[in-house]
């Protein structure tokens, strides 16, 4: 049986993985992404705050691999390894999930990004599955307000089952391991905002020349 600390890491990928992506078009992805959001083995939501102005976090949302230079430079965990994979980027968690997540569309201030992923742990069945995150974000105040929707289905109609019998009993520990995770972006997205120049020193010469290229058309053009 599958163990609550295994089931609970397939979702931490959420919210690191939604500052990570880029634009992948396609009428399939936006069709994957309403199959997953009409029908999911699994669904959770949650809102978060963050104190970094508007324009930058629309810089990040938009450079998917200075974000994950910045998590690993920052130590923070899990130890992901992130990888530009065509139109999309390519995801490992040591802990056994990985997998491909693509922007399907954007309106305004609404994102949705589509993933398609496999776990392999040694307590658990290897299975492969896909997930919608949809990432909304509200300018409020000196910050901005976030409201982020996953939905996770099995390939397997017999795994998705168990997924969704077994999903209360995790549900609590799962929400606050992604609230873990979002304080830790959110610690990201307030020092690239307050102190560009102390981020961009955490990082390698073009990985900082990257982020300072990317705050500044974000902010010449707001």
């Amino acid at each position: 049986m599958t163990s609550p600390g295994v089931r609970a890491r397939v979702l931490l990928l959420a919210f690191p993985l939604a500052l990570c992506c880029v634009l992948a078009h396609g009428a399939d992805l936006r069709g994957e992404s309403q199959l997953l959001q009409s029908k999911p083995d699994i669904s959770l939501a949650d809102d978060f705050e963050f104190t970094a102005r508007p324009a930058i976090v629309d810089a990040l949302l938009q450079s998917p691999m200075i974000v994950a230079r910045l998590w690993e430079a920052r130590g923070f965990t899990p130890k992901y390894r992130v990888s530009l994979q065509g139109d999309g980027i390519h995801v490992v968690d040591p802990t056994g999930i990985e997998g491909d997540l693509y922007l399907a569309e954007q309106t305004g201030n609404r994102r949705v990004w589509v993933g398609f992923g496999s776990l392999n742990h040694r307590l658990v069945p290897s299975f492969k599955g896909r997930m919608a995150l949809v990432l909304t974000t509200q300018p409020r105040g000196s910050g901005v307000s976030a409201h982020l929707a996953v939905y996770v289905r099995a390939d397997s109609r017999a795994l998705g089952f168990l997924a969704s019998t077994f999903f209360p009993l995790v549900r609590a520990r799962i929400q606050h391991r992604v609230a873990a995770n979002a304080a830790d972006v959110g610690a990201i997205l307030a020092e690239v905002s307050a102190d560009p120049q102390k981020a961009a020193a955490r990082l390698g010469h073009d990985d900082a020349a990257a982020l300072l290229r990317a705050i500044g058309a974000s902010t010449a053009s707001k």
